[in-house]
């Protein structure tokens, strides 16, 4: 069962209770603002390595100054702009920073946007009184923190970037920029003097500073505690947050850690030791990795992955933990997933039908995402021709395996997934794109696949047509 229905009680078989509740609570959150969110005052996540944050995972990143943390080490989460935004979101302005959702509940006022869902998860909803009675919540403890200590990876992920990724940034260091027209995530230059470069970890860092002053009064408040990257597992902070879960029990914590499955057998098995000592102490231990296709397309967008010795590692970590122990796929769905996301989909639903406690109560998640950033991999770059395809493809999929009234043992996915499946069809044939974004996808593929000795073409048969120069769409 999804956490949202368990928290609140719903049928997950009756597709219009979840629905009905949903549009329910929307006019309770509706009632305070037409654009309020819970989450930009309950879910920070924010990344120590550079000192930067967002609250919800869709806006962009904005640096947290000094001022902010000088005299009050909630300011990595309570920052200037933050309280910007929430003032606009309390007076019914679509804040520029939250268009993800602007978005969707544009294309169609019936959808249910990530603000709504947002507003009614457990770590939220019980707390919207308290929100609105912070104002822009100068003070406020969130419930869900997500942070990244540090930004040691062995991934280079297509649609990742130096700022995020240590391989990324050799990579760049060594082979120089690749210049993009409207952004400049991959010049080493640009990440330094906008402030998006990890701070060398031999160096002084008032973020994580700030970080640990904050953490034994945050704890206790925590609904969800989630460690990122970077890859979590080669990070000492990591770690050290488990040694304080061990030694501080807290029954209602949620514990989660995103984690590539990719690092060294050693890593992956401390990981699945640690989880076996600290379950009892905490309500839910939540394991986050990332996938949105299958095989040597997956090792080409998810770079430095070996798909076999991931999925080996998706079995021994659900095969050696305890039943409070969830697998959730995040999903980046991007262009180069196209091809093989009805593979990844047929992938959850059979791991689904093999670790569950009850006939639709699962131990693996998953929530279907589409990227935005970088523009050139997004999915309106596919011909007209497979949007209608794929689209077709996918929405029967999810529709034939979905949970119904009728409770088949072998229904599958959840009514929400369904909904984020529409979504992201709708998004993917929501516009056209002009010939800038098909000449950066073209540039940055062929300096990619010369740097790395890869092959887009040959990965990619089916989406070959995008690296042909005469091709716009």
């Amino acid at each position: 069962m999804s956490e949202q229905h368990k928290d609140n009680d719903l049928d997950v078989h009756n597709v219009n209770s979840y629905f009905n509740f949903l549009h329910e609570k929307a006019k309770e959150i509706n009632s305070i603002s037409p654009t309020f969110c819970a989450a930009k005052w309950m879910q920070s996540t924010i990344l120590l390595y550079n000192g930067e944050t967002h609250s919800c995972h869709h806006p962009s990143r904005h640096k947290i100054t000094l001022d902010d943390i000088k005299d009050n080490p909630k300011g990595i989460h309570n920052t200037t702009i933050k309280m910007y935004a929430r003032e606009e979101l309390l007076n019914g302005i679509q804040t520029k920073e939250c268009d993800y959702c602007w978005r969707i509940e544009n294309l169609n006022k019936t959808y249910i946007s990530d603000r709504i869902y947002k507003s009614t998860y457990s770590w939220s909803l019980p707390y919207l009184k308290e929100i609105v009675e912070s104002g822009k919540g100068k003070d406020i403890d969130p419930t869900y923190v997500e942070v990244a200590f540090d930004s040691t990876c062995n991934f280079k992920c297509v649609y990742c970037s130096p700022s995020s990724s240590s391989k990324w940034q050799e990579e760049v260091e060594q082979h120089g920029p690749i210049p993009q027209t409207n952004y400049n995530l991959y010049d080493i230059t640009w990440l330094k003097d906008t402030g998006q470069l990890p701070i060398p970890n031999r160096e002084h860092n008032p973020y994580i500073e700030a970080f640990w002053k904050w953490w034994p009064e945050l704890y206790p408040k925590l609904h969800t505690f989630r460690i990122t990257g970077g890859e979590p597992l080669l990070s000492k902070h990591t770690w050290k947050v488990i040694d304080y879960i061990k030694e501080n029990k807290s029954e209602n914590l949620v514990f989660a850690i995103n984690t590539n499955l990719n690092t060294p057998d050693k890593l992956v098995d401390k990981l699945i030791d640690e989880i076996n000592q600290i379950s009892s102490n905490v309500k839910m231990v939540d394991i986050y990795t990332s996938l949105e296709n299958t095989g040597e397309q997956a090792e080409y967008s998810r770079y430095g992955m070996n798909y076999e010795e991931f999925l080996g590692n998706v079995y021994k970590v659900l095969d050696n933990t305890p039943e409070n122990t969830h697998l959730h796929f995040m999903t980046t769905i991007n262009l180069t997933s196209a091809p093989k996301l009805l593979d990844f989909l047929k992938l959850i639903r059979d791991l689904r039908w093999k670790y569950k406690f009850s006939k639709h109560e699962f131990r693996v998640r998953t929530h279907l995402s589409y990227l935005r950033w970088p523009e050139c991999f997004q999915l309106t770059l596919l011909s007209q021709e497979d949007k209608d395809k794929y689209s077709k493809e996918w929405l029967e999929f999810m529709e034939e395996n979905r949970l119904t009234e009728k409770k088949d043992p072998k229904e599958t996915f959840y009514i929400e997934e369904v909904d984020q499946m529409k979504r992201l069809v709708d998004y993917m044939n929501s516009k056209r794109e002009d010939h800038r974004v098909y000449d950066d996808f073209r540039s940055y593929v062929k300096t990619l696949d010369q740097r790395r000795k890869t092959d887009f073409i040959d990965t990619f048969p089916e989406i070959s047509y995008l690296m042909d120069d005469e091709y716009y769409g």
